[in-house]
């Protein structure tokens, strides 16, 4: 299983060899293609080879391409990886309004209660509030307690000025985070066989990666819980904040019952997925819960 995170911040060149990525930047590096589950390229001065991309999308290898202040801006993930794509493609067109509701109520209801669990981890108020929020958020969240959270949430995780539309360094660290989550969790539906572009809430026309919206909900908090213990208003995000942010995939959280990486623990959210879709009930739907930052060392 692929759980290298590959960040490339300076001038190099990008070739394939015998299955392997070669970084070439006055020195040599090589890492086995296989192993990497994804690869961000900052780095403005950066060649690669059209067969490099071709090995990196058999692989399944979500590629990031930064702008030039180092935020993400176009994510290269495989076509038609997935053995029975149309097949998939026809139970994702299948499902009917009420069971997308379901999920979508499912998604929801796991993200307030992470946002709940983050801010009890942080040992500030408002966990609880959030806690029984959840419980009362009803099919497709029609009273929209997803909004009602988030207001209340990003008061008390970063005080009562916080808004999320303004530039600062808080909100650049989180944009950084949330796109190395969406980038994942892409990344994972591609390998299962999914349109990303068929949300089950998210219905944006211009989206391409609507589904990958919807199931990274639940995983925001890991996100914001490195924020808040690692960056202020006036941070300007560093190379070192920056791989700290990917390497979050790496990172512990528990699902049915057991600790995985937040990378794995999206395969598994996917994976079980597949089967509520397959078997058409939402029931079957598994989501992460977060837990206090930890490195996750073994699967």
């Amino acid at each position: 299983m692929s759980f290298r995170s590959v960040i490339i911040s300076n001038s190099a060149n990008l070739t394939l060899k015998n299955n392997n990525l070669i970084i070439n930047n006055d020195n040599e590096f090589q890492i086995p293609i296989e192993d990497i589950s994804i690869l961000v390229i900052e780095g403005i001065s950066v060649r690669l080879t059209n067969r490099l991309l071709n090995k990196l999308a058999e692989n399944n290898v979500a590629t990031i391409i930064c702008d030039e202040i180092h935020l993400p801006s176009s994510i290269l993930i495989p076509l038609n990886s997935h053995y029975r794509s149309y097949k998939v493609l026809k139970q994702q067109l299948d499902q009917s309004a009420a069971f997308n509701k379901r999920i979508w109520q499912n998604i929801i209801r796991q993200k307030l209660y992470n946002q709940g669990k983050c801010l009890d981890i942080l040992g500030l108020n408002g966990g609880d509030f959030l806690d029984k929020l959840s419980n009362t958020v009803e099919s497709g969240d029609k009273g929209n307690k997803e909004a009602i959270g988030a207001k209340y949430y990003f008061k008390s995780l970063f005080g009562e000025n916080f808004t999320r539309n303004t530039g600062n360094g808080i909100n650049a660290a989180l944009d950084y985070g949330y796109a190395i989550m969406r980038s994942a969790v892409a990344r994972a539906l591609v390998m299962y066989g999914f349109n990303t572009a068929l949300g089950v809430n998210h219905c944006n026309e211009l989206n391409s990666f609507n589904l990958a919206d919807d199931f990274m909900e639940p995983l925001r908090p890991i996100v914001d819980l490195w924020v808040y213990s690692n960056i202020n208003y006036d941070c300007e995000l560093t190379k070192d904040d920056r791989i700290a942010l990917v390497d979050l995939i790496n990172s512990e959280c528990i699902i049915e019952k057991q600790n995985h990486s937040i990378l794995n623990a999206i395969d598994k959210m996917i994976a079980s997925y597949t089967t509520a879709c397959s078997k058409k009930d939402f029931r079957l739907l598994k989501l992460p819960t977060i837990k206090q930052l930890e490195y996750h060392y073994y699967e």
